[in-house]
């Protein structure tokens, strides 16, 4: 399975197009198919005497300078992907030619966004984290009937999410409840939860993005850097390959180790011609030459078989010497 990559900047430019540049750049060099922000006119997302307005307000970047980081991220081979706070944004990201549009957890049940969003046809990435089952079940069935294209991502909307809350063997549920493509959401430290998440069956991996944890503002505190991804890119990309399917087949290395360490049988003695074959005339061995042998597994079929010739100390037994 092909796992897709989205590094999540998020507000971690703390309102500096410089910065978002750098780590989106960063971040592409690292291995992310897609390069994650947050669109928002602050008033029309957090009421002015809300706890987080004034950390909001000074992230915010203006439209035009997120059409120049669209321009950016492309310009390096990246995909631009966004998530929008309010239907103004949700229009503007819309109308930039993007192939996709994500929806975050406080926004899954967000009727009016959601139709709004449904108008232009995108592919939809949605989290849902702080959901229950039946709140899902109604999404889905929403979306479903809207025919619109979506995945869906656990979440665990705390930050960061501790180890034990994370609750990754929820993503195989989804799958088998809802039979689309699940991702993961990863809220907590490090690269381990999300790596995790690719052996339980998520294709897609959104994890928070910055060039330096030290920055103020945002969740750079939270994030991953650059040699960080880069990890998670390798190591979830043998983990995705190591995983195969459900069927067992051999791979040419195999079938090769294969002829090597079957065994076949060799007279352990001399047999007279006329013997009938007991256990103690036989030992079981590796040999380069044995493919025209007997194979161990024939050990019941060959016990009891009466000689038509005499079969020297350690030559390989074959049908031939048999009546």
């Amino acid at each position: 399975m092909e796992i897709t990559y989205i590094a999540e900047i998020g507000n971690n430019h703390n309102g500096n197009i410089d910065v978002a540049k750098k780590m989106a750049e960063a971040a592409i060099a690292a291995g992310a198919d897609y390069i994650k922000f947050q669109i928002y006119k602050t008033d029309q997302f957090i009421e002015k005497n809300g706890q987080f307005y004034d950390e909001f307000s000074q992230e915010q970047l203006s439209y035009d300078e997120f059409k120049a980081l669209k321009r950016y991220v492309e310009s390096l081979g990246g995909k631009f992907l966004a998530t929008p706070f309010d239907i103004d944004s949700l229009e503007f990201i819309a109308g930039l030619d993007v192939d996709a549009i994500k929806i975050a957890s406080g926004d899954m049940n967000n009727w009016p966004l959601l139709e709004k969003l449904l108008q232009y046809k995108k592919k939809i990435f949605i989290s849902v984290g702080g959901w229950s089952i039946n709140e899902i079940d109604e999404i889905v069935s929403f979306l479903d009937k809207k025919e619109a294209r979506f995945s869906i991502l656990h979440c665990i909307i705390s930050y960061p999410s501790q180890f034990e809350e994370l609750n990754l063997r929820f993503i195989p549920f989804l799958e088998k409840k809802y039979q689309k493509e699940i991702g993961f959401s990863d809220h907590s430290l490090g690269i381990e939860g999300s790596l995790a998440a690719i052996a339980l069956g998520a294709t897609i991996i959104e994890k928070h993005f910055t060039i330096d944890k030290s920055l103020p503002g945002g969740d750079n505190s939270m994030s991953i850097e650059p040699d960080e991804f880069k990890r998670l890119k390798f190591e979830g990309d043998n983990i995705a390959l190591a995983l195969g399917s459900e069927n067992k087949c051999l791979s040419e290395n195999e079938m090769a180790t294969k002829k090597i360490i079957s065994r076949f049988f060799y007279a352990s003695r001399d047999i007279s011609a006329g013997a009938v074959v007991s256990p103690i005339d036989l030992v079981a061995l590796r040999g380069e030459n044995s493919l025209n042998g007997i194979p161990v597994e024939q050990y019941y079929n060959l016990i009891g078989k009466r000689t038509k010739v005499l079969v020297s100390k350690h030559s390989l037994i074959n049908s031939s010497f048999f009546e």
